[in-house]
């Protein structure tokens, strides 16, 4: 066999989707099959709306996933800023305990 030449099979048929939203502000997910096969991959990450993924997942697992990495995303964030708010809450209390006539 010669030199650099492929032996295993390790191409298949992908899709990507994508979250949008409608007039309402509501999330709808739309899915595209890619044209050509592209190499199959160890670890499959959404990132920001969109998800690229085998084809024979399905399109209910790749949503599934899509969403739910989002809604984990989001739940980070939420607490993080929780976090943030709570850091600034305490800091604005200790200013207002400053002497309002101290020029610097």
């Amino acid at each position: 066999m010669p030199k650099g030449e492929q032996i295993a099979n390790n191409r298949c048929e992908h899709c990507n989707i994508q979250l949008h939203t409608n007039e309402s502000g509501e999330y709808y997910p739309v899915i595209n099959r890619m044209d050509k096969q592209t190499l199959i991959r160890g670890e499959y990450i959404p990132i920001g709306n969109t998800f690229q993924y085998p084809k024979n997942w399905g399109k209910r697992k790749g949503a599934m996933i899509l969403l739910e990495t989002r809604i984990e995303d989001k739940r980070k964030q939420l607490i993080e800023a929780e976090i943030e708010l709570a850091k600034l809450s305490a800091c604005l209390e200790q200013v207002k305990e400053w002497d309002p006539n101290t020029l610097y």
